[in-house]
């Protein structure tokens, strides 16, 4: 926790030196940007677009305002205004690498890989060591399956910044997709140590130890990223197949049932526990599961149906 206790600390001396500036400045753009900046990283979005827009309006023609209200609007969801901003700031200053970068990020969102690849390329064009770049290239090669490009981006981010977390967490979870789970832990790992509060990291190590039939350690694993984010339903999925398979059946369903709170549309937990039920000999409850899965339409109400005949 002293990782975040300390961002937190810093972002709020920020909003205060930045406050302090508005007020004593209130006509003056840059600390209306700065403070809508601070206000974007603790996730008060409202007061970020309040703020930014406040910059811009005193001047209108600042990109970099510019490029934080579309970051604003991409947090969001609001694809369309993000887009506008950050061509905004383009016009303005069409070497502003950030905005790139930033407009890579909607296109992604929305499934336009080759417009993102352009803008980060881009990006990358402008400011060769601009480590996020090649990391966000990075993944848009890894959704199109070009492999070799995608290692070569985060090796490369990596090599610009060895304290990347999310770069060795992308690189640990693509090689446990290949089996190759000795560079997966090693990647992993070096994620936590980075970022101990990492949960997609834990999860992700997590997993590699289920597939190397480690389960104490993988137990481990998909515990402390439940510690970290108690919200994330593949977590509780695999700790339950875990136990399962350590035929701790009480355990496994305490842990699906937990999945389905989250997501009731959660099918393939509803298939394991129906089974971890007809594992404990309880069919009735079993049964139910099957007949939730037959409203679903998924395809797996057969598997479990043949389980309880």
């Amino acid at each position: 926790m002293a990782g975040t206790y300390s961002r937190n600390r810093v972002w709020n001396s920020e909003l205060e030196l930045w406050t302090g500036c508005v007020n004593k400045s209130p006509n003056k753009d840059r600390p209306h940007n700065n403070l809508g900046f601070v206000f974007l990283n603790q996730g008060d979005y409202e007061d970020a677009i309040s703020h930014l827009n406040e910059a811009l309006r005193i001047n209108p023609n600042f990109a970099e305002a510019h490029n934080n209200l579309g970051s604003v609007f991409l947090k969001r969801g609001k694809h369309d205004e993000a887009i506008t901003q950050f061509k905004e700031a383009l016009r303005i200053n069409p070497n502003f690498a950030e905005a790139h970068n930033n407009l890579g990020n909607v296109f992604l969102n929305q499934g336009k890989y080759q417009e993102a690849i352009n803008q980060y390329n881009e990006a990358i064009r402008i400011n060769p060591n601009y480590a996020k770049a090649h990391y966000n290239l990075a993944n848009v090669y890894l959704d199109q399956g070009k492999y070799q490009e995608a290692i070569s981006h985060l090796n490369e981010a990596l090599r610009l910044n060895p304290n990347y977390a999310e770069a060795h967490n992308n690189l640990g979870n693509f090689f446990l997709s290949q089996g190759k789970y000795e560079e997966a832990i090693s990647h992993l790992k070096e994620a936590v140590r980075i970022n101990p509060d990492y949960a997609k990291a834990h999860h992700n190590l997590g997993n590699v130890f289920f597939n190397q039939s480690k389960y104490q350690e993988a137990i481990s694993q998909f515990k402390e990223a439940l510690r970290i984010n108690p919200n994330d339903v593949g977590a509780y999925y695999n700790l339950g197949s875990v136990f399962f398979y350590q035929g701790n059946y009480q355990e496994a369903i305490d842990q699906f049932n937990k999945a389905i709170r989250i997501n009731p549309s959660f099918a393939e937990a509803h298939i394991q526990l129906g089974k971890a039920y007809l594992m404990t000999g309880d069919r009735g409850l079993a049964l139910k599961e099957y007949e939730i899965l037959k409203t679903m339409n998924t395809g797996l109400a057969n598997d479990l149906y043949q389980k309880i005949k």
